[in-house]
């Protein structure tokens, strides 16, 4: 569409918010005219004429010019909105409000836009701000703590006779009833359980806990039934379940002793000693990935803390309910209720909600002022940039990376994939531009 003559004024009415007036001739509508009006003469019939040559008379005559010109400036409102944004420099963050001032035939045009746009942010001086990196050497503990997990890995079970305790596994027969029916999914006999797994029924842990061989338990438990009728993962119904729980035998984890024979079953070592080696050359690269991602999130959070900015209340809205959406589709997903999950980590929900929208504003923060440092820095997202990220999804999803473009492309998710590599190189200019300092209290 060709530019129309606009004239634009602007006024700030909060801090992030401003209302645009625009004026536009009265001939700025006459190209999206003429293509609501071919549209019209495609769709309408008209018996003597042929589709697309119908004239505009009759169409004004069926449809009535001023429904044809409405419908034209809907169309055009978008291209006319943009181009006052740019007149006037500014940045909208947000869908605006629009209102049509003016719209009689023959006279300008004229519409209001309150619009939501980027707060002016002035950024803390990296060089100002100082961080403590977490420890990246290997200790003796880390390798004792992986030799236990292998341990645990390779034991064996051995029926014992005394009261089952967490981190025991009990052979149970686990029978559930309604009305003394079997409810099927609730029921599974020769049950090999581990006590405080949390795997089965939310009491089950409580009862069996304690109990000896021969035990005969009951008790009444909350859980969610899968039915036909409902969506695989809805949990929103639970049902009252009567359970009868017999402990036929309580087993122990054997572990097995740290020797040179335990190094051979682990893999292909000699000695224990090889083994510990191998631990530590490999928990050194791992230890390195999670330390300077932890370096990352410190300095991240330095530069929130650091930062007079208050985010938009916008942008906090839409990430709050973002979060509130997935936060509760995962807790369906769990069989859970946010009372239930309240309850567990003894917050109100008023408490939780309250948590989530202070993330929520710390995560739109975050993201403007590393949007700013990417803009002050001339931080650019090159193609190598996407294919690589295309590349790691790929092999992610297990999917050929042609599928993944495709995929992105068709669903116009290229350019949020894109601001989200320039906000990570945002980040990695300021990792290199903090003071970062060891627990001793040296600068690295």
């Amino acid at each position: 569409m060709p530019e129309a003559t606009l004239q634009t004024t602007s006024e700030r009415i909060d801090k992030d918010r401003v209302k645009l007036r625009v004026e536009l001739p009265a001939d700025a509508l006459d190209d999206s005219l003429a293509r609501t009006y071919k549209k019209w003469a495609n769709d309408i019939k008209i018996p003597g004429f042929r589709k697309g040559k119908v004239p505009r008379q009759l169409i004004d005559q069926r449809v009535g010019p001023e429904v044809i010109r409405e419908e034209a400036l809907r169309d055009a409102l978008p291209d006319f909105y943009i181009e006052a944004l740019r007149s006037e420099e500014l940045e909208a963050i947000a869908p605006p409000e629009i209102e049509v001032v003016e719209f009689e035939t023959g006279s300008p045009i004229i519409f209001e836009a309150t619009v939501d746009v980027r707060p002016e942010i002035t950024l803390p001086d990296p060089s100002t701000l100082s961080v403590v990196a977490p420890p990246d050497e290997v200790t003796d503990e880390d390798i004792e703590e992986q030799l236990e997990r292998l341990r645990d890995r390779f034991a064996e079970l051995e029926t014992i006779s005394r009261e089952a305790r967490r981190g025991d596994f009990v052979l149970i027969d686990l029978q559930g009833y309604q009305h003394d029916e079997l409810v099927e999914g609730a029921t599974a006999p020769d049950f090999l359980y581990e006590v405080g797994s949390g795997n089965g029924p939310p009491k089950l842990d409580e009862e069996v806990e304690g109990s000896r061989p021969g035990a005969i338990l009951k008790f009444t438990d909350s859980v969610h039934i899968h039915k036909e009728d409902e969506p695989e993962h809805d949990h929103s119904h639970m049902e009252e379940i009567s359970f009868t729980v017999l402990v036929k035998e309580v087993k122990a984890k054997k572990l097995p002793a740290l020797d040179d024979e335990f190094a051979k079953t682990v893999g292909e070592f000699d000695t224990l000693d090889a083994l510990k080696d191998d631990l530590r050359e490999r928990l050194a690269d791992v230890k390195k990935n999670v330390v300077a991602e932890e370096l990352r999130v410190s300095v991240l959070n330095a530069l929130i803390d650091a930062s007079d900015l208050e985010a938009p209340e916008k942008l906090v809205e839409e990430e709050f309910n973002h979060r509130i959406e997935h936060f509760s589709h995962d807790l369906s997903h769990a069989g859970m209720t946010m009372e239930a999950y309240g309850e567990q980590v003894q917050l109100t929900e008023l408490e939780i909600r309250r948590d989530i929208r202070a993330q929520s504003g710390r995560s739109v923060k975050a993201e403007l002022l590393l949007e700013e440092i990417a803009r002050t820095q001339s931080v650019e997202v090159t193609d190598e940039d996407l294919g690589r990220e295309i590349a790691i999804l790929a092999q992610r999803t297990q999917q050929q990376p042609q599928d993944i473009a495709k995929s992105l492309a068709e669903s116009g998710r290229v350019r949020a994939l894109a601001a989200d590599i320039m906000r990570r190189k945002a980040l990695d200019y300021l990792v290199e531009h903090v003071n970062v300092k060891n627990n001793e209290g040296d600068t690295r």
